[in-house]
This record gives C-alpha cells, structure tokens and sequence, in this order.
C-alpha cells in the first residue's frame, strides 16, 4: 500500500480538483472547523492535520492542492501526492465545466503516484447551490465515473451547510480502518 499508510494510523488524504470549486473549504471543514470567513485563495499547497478522528490511532493529514494550471509544473505536485492513502477528485457540483475537468485531474494523478493502490473518491462540492434541474444533468456527467475502477465512491457535500459531510467522512474512516487492519495484519 502507500507509503504514508503506515502502522502508525497517520494517513494522506489529498484534495485535488477545479480552482474555486470548495476544495479550501472542505479541507477546513474536515479539520474539524467552521470558520469559513479567513478562507483565501490556496496558493500551491496547503494542508491541515485531523489529529482525532475516532482515536488517537486514526488521523489524517489533508492536502489540499491549488487548482491553477501553473501549480501543476511548480514541481511541488509529485511530492505532495506521494504517499498519498486517498484522493479526493473535487468538482464545484453546480458547475458543468468544473465536472468536464475531473478527467484531466485523474490523468494527473495516475502520472504521479500509485494511482490503483490509492483509494478514490469523486466529491460533488456546493450541492447547496445545485437546482432540481442541475441534479439531472449532473447525474448524467458523473455517470462516466460511476461502476468503474478510476473511482469507488461518490458523495454530494456543502462544506457550508454540512450535507453530506458526516456520510462522507463516515465512510472515510471506515475505508481507512480497513486499510489500517490490513497493513497491521
């Protein structure tokens, strides 16, 4: 497995997706916190440790990734994905365009790392600024996704208004609970 899924519960989780789609958010959101008003622009990377999750033998360590083109060749990407136990493939769910990206993201991803030993998920951001008639048209562009090996889970979150977060980071834990008995067996 990666090299950061080690025995001592200390896992990577890195945020990659569209610039300005709500990864900050969600990285501040899952660092336990609700003061949104400091949130700027991430420039390169940034990152927060979760230091408890259910105990002290579980924490995350979150990375969130600039969205920019630019970032991309800095030279900071492959060091920041390395070792990586999750990614989290975020698009801006009321945003078409955001969603089209994702692929482009994936194929980053798969360059860098050890891409099939990487648990994968694919998270919807601002599912508070999603209309009925948006949901449809999102349903049929994430489809391609879907029942695949490139991602085993979806969700559809708002950092702000807590939807979906308890359920994804549920399931989070429990994904890296597994992984976490195996490498110990």
């Amino acid at each position: 497995m990666s090299e950061t899924s080690s025995v001592n519960g200390l896992h990577k989780v890195v945020i990659l997706g569209t610039p300005g789609s709500g990864k900050t958010t969600l990285m501040v959101k899952l660092a336990g916190s609700n003061n949104f008003d400091e949130i700027k622009r991430t420039i390169g990377v940034d990152f927060h440790v979760v230091r408890k999750l259910i105990d002290e033998n579980l924490r995350l360590q979150v990375w969130d990734y600039a969205g920019q083109e630019h970032f991309r060749d800095a030279g900071i990407f492959e060091d920041m994905v390395q070792g990586a136990s999750v990614f989290l493939f975020c698009y801006d769910a009321s945003n078409s365009e955001s969603i089209n990206q994702i692929d482009r993201w994936m194929e980053i991803a798969k360059s860098h790392t050890k891409f099939n030993e990487t648990m994968r998920y694919l998270v919807g951001l601002k599912v508070d600024q999603v209309s009925t008639g948006q949901q449809v048209a999102l349903s049929n562009l994430i489809q391609k996704y879907l029942g695949g090996d490139a991602i085993q889970k979806h969700f559809l979150v708002s950092s702000y208004e807590d939807i979906g977060i308890d359920i994804m980071l549920e399931n989070l834990i429990a994904d890296l609970q597994k992984l976490q008995s195996r490498l110990t067996t």
